[in-house]
């Protein structure tokens, strides 16, 4: 439908940078230009840190164009392929640090209303690791808004075709159901993929992932992981619920469970940290892995000897050695001044 080059772009003033330029391929179907073009005017309308920025968007020379944000990093399946042959799962802070950041790019799209003040009404419906880059700065980047559903759309959805990549569409929309809660079924997903190095529903073909996708008993993360906490895992089952309605009902609902999981963690990572591991896993490893952020607290110093309190010392017991010569020796005074007196 469309390929992506990295291209770059004059601006006004001179200066150049680097842009992703999505182009779409010379077609005859009016359906795709359609999509094509909605997925133009949404981007507009989203601006997040975590959603790649839209620069522009038009025709040139009969070829549509949308000019994006060059992201300069892997996508998470890139990631989690890498370190399935390297150095096993996702560490649980940097999967916490970036299932909280996928969290904040949905709740502004799923929030996000048009200039009039009306809601939107986005679903991304292709919630997947390979539309999430992560940039060498330690963000991550939301991507292909191709398929999203939104109100401003002109291209209908047509009743029976599903959208998006079946291992990760939730098992109520196989049923026509559709609302932002699908997304945050995918979110769960990249939790447990990023936490164990393992696909999740990954069937034979795709009507054999789509039943699993509807009928398997969905493993708990440490059944793979056992280093995974009982609260890290709750968290992701409640978003793997197969009931929405006693799922994670919002996406600022399920990034604050995330921040109550990282609270009770032993450590937490920051961008910037994200940022490095991420560098060492696809760079050498014969160096240590970065540290994360210890979150317990600092156990106390142990005393200083040069501030120890001399303590005065206390007269000697009774019945000591010390004790008896000083009675022997007041005895022998008091004898001596006896006869002293008497002579």
């Amino acid at each position: 439908m469309a390929t992506v080059h990295r291209a770059v772009q004059t601006l006004r003033n001179g200066a150049v940078r680097e842009v992703a330029l999505k182009r779409l391929l010379p077609t005859l179907k009016r359906e795709l230009v359609t999509l094509f073009l909605d997925e133009a005017r949404l981007l507009k309308h989203l601006d997040h840190p975590n959603i790649a920025t839209t620069f522009d968007s038009g025709r040139v020379f009969g070829t549509y164009f949308i000019a994006m944000e060059y992201v300069r990093g892997p996508t998470l399946k890139q990631l989690v392929e890498h370190c399935a042959l390297t150095v096993g799962s996702v560490p649980q802070p940097v999967t916490l640090n970036l299932a909280a950041q996928l969290c904040d790019a949905l709740d502004h799209a799923h929030n996000r209303c048009d200039e009039h003040g009306i809601s939107l009404g986005i679903i991304h419906r292709d919630v997947t690791p390979a539309n999430i880059l992560l940039a060498d700065n330690g963000l991550l980047k939301v991507i292909d808004f191709g398929l999203a559903k939104a109100t401003s759309q002109t291209e209908e959805s047509v009743a029976g075709i599903i959208k998006g990549k079946f291992g990760y569409i939730a098992p109520e929309y196989l049923h026509g159901r559709l609302d932002r809660r699908v997304d945050l079924w995918a979110v769960g997903i990249i939790m447990y993929e990023l936490l164990t190095s393992r696909r999740l529903f990954d069937g034979v073909d795709d009507l054999d992932t789509m039943r699993r996708v509807a009928q398997m008993p969905i493993p708990r993360p440490s059944m793979a992981n056992p280093a995974v906490p009982p609260e890290l895992d709750a968290l992701v089952m409640r978003a793997l619920d197969r009931d929405p309605n006693t799922r994670w009902q919002s996406a600022a609902e399920m990034r604050d469970g995330i921040e109550a999981v990282i609270a009770q963690a032993d450590s937490r990572a920051d961008h910037h940290q994200v940022a490095e591991w991420v560098q060492w896993v696809f760079g050498a490893q014969d160096r240590p892995a970065p540290a994360f952020t210890s979150t317990r607290a600092p156990a106390p110093p142990p005393p200083d000897p040069r501030r120890a309190i001399a303590l005065p010392k206390l007269p000697s017991a009774p019945g000591s050695p010390v004790a008896i010569w000083i009675i022997a020796g007041a005895a022998l005074l008091t004898l001596a001044l006896v006869i002293l007196l008497v002579s």
